[in-house]
């Protein structure tokens, strides 16, 4: 009989080095954890059935015939899965059974072992997705590393011509998306008309609400405090006034929450010799509609407050009670700033506008930030008011004059500052 140990970092790995080594036919005298934590198996070929003298003192009294047939615990049980398989392989087997020795049982057949293989291709498989995961993550980041990489060579290589134009593009104040908008829209060539073919595609941007009929209906003027919508009221009353006599024009005040905040239209009333309703918690918006139904212009002044006034909730909610043929033009100051005027906008939208005003361009030094704000909203301008003077100072909207108009803008108050800034 030839006795061999094997040691191994758990169980199975040892029974696998004392299955590969000594074969099928081998037979564990004894197994137990060292205090290194390996497993050492002592396995015997061509078992006799006796043990060696070192082994004798462990051996058992043999179990009597009554009693049922003990295992005898080894200095490391084997697992309780291994167990049952050694039982399966005893019940299954022909041979009569016998008492195994303290100590010792027979290594099961290789073909028998089917917990092995399941494991191996279970581990096989989790390695495998696992290795496709992280193959698949470095190529993600490779193509992102690239992609990067193109970006940051495209910027340090861009186009002189366009950038120059990008630059003039953004004095004028027009948002970045504007201006990579109208730059990808338009082909430079390098010559000088360049220039004029991005400002006459600029004003193609620009949503226009004009037309050549004479501005009838009932209209109703919005917007935050200060931005000029009573002015632009008595602007346009006054024009239809010296056009078609005071007995076409009414004005109509919703204004009730600042003191004497009517008075300014009742003076326009007076000196037009138009009437003028206040709209107040007695009287009805609709009402007042109704009974000046023949008028050809009713223009409507709201109040001016704060987006983030809590009133502002009452006043939009009467203008989105009011009757349908009412049109709502919201008043923009071209002196705010670009995000300014779509909060505005945002706020306001809630009654579905028809248009807009632009005001204050006079008092602006650059009209690309309220330019910017319409085309990227896709508010209609209406009228453009550049002053204080009535009844001159505000007209019919044109997408070139407008343009036109920031340009001079930009460039008078750029020789402004330079002037301001060197002392000339």
């Amino acid at each position: 009989m030839q006795i061999r140990r094997f040691r191994a970092p758990d169980m199975r790995q040892a029974i696998r080095k004392v299955r590969d080594a000594v074969g099928p036919d081998a037979v564990i005298l004894s197994n137990q954890r060292l205090a290194t934590g390996e497993i050492e198996i002592v396995a015997a070929l061509d078992y006799d059935g006796s043990l060696p003298s070192s082994m004798a003192e462990k051996k058992a009294p043999k179990p009597s015939a009554a009693a049922p047939v003990q295992r005898p615990e080894p200095h490391q049980d084997p697992s309780a899965d291994y167990l049952e398989r050694i039982e399966r392989a005893k019940q299954h087997s022909s041979a009569p059974p016998f008492s195994p020795q303290p100590g010792s049982f027979d290594l099961p057949p290789l073909q028998e072992d089917k917990e092995d293989p399941a494991v191996e291709e279970a581990l096989s498989v989790k390695n495998a997705d696992s290795a496709r995961q992280i193959q698949e993550m470095e190529l993600e980041l490779q193509r992102v590393r690239e992609m990067l990489e193109q970006q940051t060579a495209a910027n340090s290589k861009t186009n002189p011509i366009e950038a120059q134009a990008r630059e003039k593009l953004k004095r004028l104040g027009l948002s970045e998306t504007v201006v990579s908008r109208l730059l990808d829209d338009i082909d430079l060539k390098g010559r000088e008309d360049d220039w004029n073919r991005l400002l006459a595609h600029l004003a193609d941007y620009i949503p226009i609400r004009s037309s050549n009929t004479e501005l009838h209906g009932c209209i109703a003027f919005m917007g935050p405090t200060g931005v000029g919508k009573t002015t632009s009221i008595g602007k346009i009353a006054a024009q239809h006034v010296l056009k078609h006599g005071p007995g076409s024009v009414v004005l109509v005040t919703t204004d009730t929450y600042r003191i004497a905040a009517h008075e300014q239209l009742r003076t326009f009333g007076r000196i037009l010799n138009v009437p003028v309703e206040v709209v107040n918690e007695y009287s009805d918006l609709n009402e007042v509609l109704a009974k000046y139904s023949e008028y050809s212009l009713v223009l409507v002044d709201t109040a001016g407050m704060n987006p983030r006034d809590s009133n502002l909730e009452r006043q939009l909610l009467m203008m989105k009670r009011a009757r349908v043929g009412l049109k709502k033009l919201l008043v923009l100051p071209c002196t705010s700033q670009r995000q300014v005027l779509k909060t505005v906008i945002d706020v306001y939208s809630q009654v579905q506008l028809d248009g807009c005003v632009l005001s204050k361009l006079d008092e602006s030094a650059s009209l690309g930030e309220a330019i910017s704000v319409v085309v990227e909203e896709g508010l209609p301008v209406v009228f453009i008011a550049d002053g204080q003077r009535i009844p001159d100072d505000i007209e019919p909207a044109r997408a070139h004059n407008l343009i036109s108009r920031a340009v001079y803008t930009a460039e008078h108050y750029g020789q402004l500052y330079g002037a301001l800034k060197y002392g000339s």
